[in-house]
């Protein structure tokens, strides 16, 4: 039966009948088990998982044999993918803030006066934003439904779209058509849900929240490559001509989308397998899955060689606390139906599947997060009321403190959540300092805001890792409407909050205590937050390590 000179033809793909005399494996809970080990292969101890894929020698009688693909490409693929994926959202960036940067510049352009300028910028952000409250949530449905291959490629046109479209109605000074154009890029915002969760699928159980960091850090830089050279360009050519340098950034996006994508598909399948057991709820439950696809399956003890069976087999072996139980399922019509119905169920009914914790980092996202753009919509008035007065250029150098403290601590923050865990500890820190920060710049006499925008600078950069929380918080078929969702109430934090703060500034325009009253009250209620969140983390899945030790 066995034919020990059969050879692969995937140079990929190792059989089973391989080392040690060729030996045959049945399909028991134990050989399961042991398909997942180099050690029925190789002299390698590593645990792995793998795709098991029938093979037929037509010179040895049509014996089937089963092949084991290791899934090891993710270690070896998921540094270029991170690559790749990181220069996503550059393009975005870059081009979102060309208004904000050129600013006296385009309002000579397009020869309007204060008022009708301070309309038309604002109008350009607002366009923007007020979209992404709703549409973040249903580009995460997308890419649950349809897949993130798929969105990412519509989502990196639709930015270039956008821009082109601006740059257009720019050329003519036509204010509709820029608005427009500002609607279909701010439409693509959902591409950070798609980079997200692609990004979570190459780095869970690895370093997920120092590449989570990694693509935010990079696509900052985006923004910070934009206030360097959009300037010089402004005034070595035109203002238009500085829009269409964004549009070229964002056609490289679109590039690095499409060579992304082009990996996924090469690597995905193998990585989507490796993840798929990964659910971490508790580390007792680990479930395996093998997909069987054999033309020859005994019912009794599982040999290959008699044909009882139906031709495709599905076999699901769960480990709990060191018991193996044994799933069969057919792949009948019956249960591919009530399967897609059970599926279907479930994404209709998306807000109610969610747990109570995961609302809970919701609510604190759009707090914690939230306030970090109102704030610097006004720190520099601020700190020049406050501390430097008639010195606008000392204003702008010290506000820029907390945005490039934020920018360089991601990646070590990212990297301690990595090999240390404790997300849940550093949830409660970013709120007790976000608050306390305020507390002193608002209502206490200090003679320099310089350690309190450093601290601020610190709790901005632990915000980053709120979206790191999410796969410990949702189940994985859940996961890219999850991010969709906190994705949303960033936007909607940035639409709600800085209304309140404008409302605010009504009420005290010179001392600015009322709205830090209002920074510090949302930084300890943050705080009180993410101590509820951790009461309900009781398994402390929030403050294990990503790092996989296995």
């Amino acid at each position: 039966m066995d034919n020990p000179q059969h050879t692969p033809q995937n140079p990929n793909t190792r059989t089973l009948e391989h080392g040690r005399g060729g030996r045959r494996l049945s399909a028991t809970p134990t050989n399961i088990e042991e398909l997942t080990r180099h050690s029925s292969s190789s002299s390698s101890s590593e645990t792995v998982n793998a795709i098991i894929r029938p093979r037929t020698d037509n010179n040895a009688k049509g014996d089937p044999t089963i092949s084991l693909v290791p899934v090891k490409a993710r270690g070896s693929i998921r540094w270029p993918m991170l690559a790749a994926a990181c220069f996503i959202m550059f393009g975005n960036y870059f081009a979102f803030d060309n208004p904000a940067v050129l600013n006296k510049p385009l309002q000579e352009y397009m020869r309007m006066t204060d008022d009708q300028f301070a309309y038309f910028l604002n109008l350009l952000y607002t366009t923007y934003s007020i979209p992404n409250v709703i549409l973040p949530w249903l580009g995460g449905y997308a890419a649950d439904r349809f897949g993130h291959n798929k969105l990412l490629i519509v989502l990196s046109i639709l930015v270039v779209l956008g821009q082109l479209v601006v740059c257009l109605g720019l050329d003519r000074r036509n204010i509709g058509i820029m608005i427009l154009g500002r609607v279909v890029f701010g439409s693509a915002e959902s591409l950070a849900v798609a980079q997200s969760a692609i990004t979570v699928k190459y780095f869970r159980g690895k370093e997920l929240a120092m590449a989570l960091g990694i693509n935010l850090c990079v696509s900052r830089m985006g923004g910070v490559l934009n206030d360097l050279v959009t300037p010089i360009i402004w005034s070595k050519s035109s203002v238009p001509f500085a829009f269409w340098c964004g549009l070229l950034l964002c056609v490289f996006s679109l590039v690095m989308a499409i060579i992304l994508v082009a990996m996924d598909l090469r690597f995905g399948a193998h990585v989507g397998l490796e993840n798929a057991p990964l659910e971490r709820s508790r580390p007792s439950s680990c479930l395996i899955e093998a997909r069987l696809s054999l033309d020859g399956f005994s019912h009794t003890n599982m040999s290959f060689e008699q044909n009882n069976l139906p031709p495709i087999q599905d076999i699901t072996m769960e480990r709990m606390d060191g018991h193996y139980l044994l799933n069969h399922r057919s792949n009948s019509n019956h249960s591919d139906k009530k399967t897609i119905l059970q599926k279907c169920s479930r994404q209709l009914r998306p807000l109610f599947d969610y747990s109570l914790s995961f609302w809970i980092l919701f609510v604190m996202g759009f707090l914690l997060v939230g306030i970090i753009v109102p704030f610097n919509s006004i720190h520099a008035g601020f700190l020049q009321m406050r501390w430097y007065p008639g010195d606008p250029l000392k204003a702008a150098q010290i506000m820029t403190i907390p945005d490039l403290l934020a920018g360089v601590l991601i990646l070590p923050v990212g990297w301690f959540v990595d090999h240390y865990g404790q997300k849940s500890w550093l949830f409660i820190l970013c709120g007790l300092i976000t608050g306390t920060a305020h507390v002193f710049l608002g209502l206490i006499k200090i003679k320099d805001p310089f350690p309190f925008l450093i601290c601020l600078g610190v709790s901005s950069a632990i915000g980053a890792i709120f979206s790191s929380a999410v796969p410990v918080l949702v189940r994985s078929d859940q996961m890219a409407t999850a991010y969709g969702i906190l994705t949303s109430a960033y936007n909607l934090s940035f639409v709600v909050l800085p209304m309140v703060v404008a409302k605010l500034m009504t009420v005290d325009a010179t001392v600015y205590t009322y709205t830090e009253i209002f920074f510090a009250s949302i930084g300890f209620f943050g705080a009180m937050l993410a101590v509820w969140l951790k009461l309900l983390d009781r398994n402390r899945d929030l403050d294990r390590r990503e790092i996989d030790n296995n």
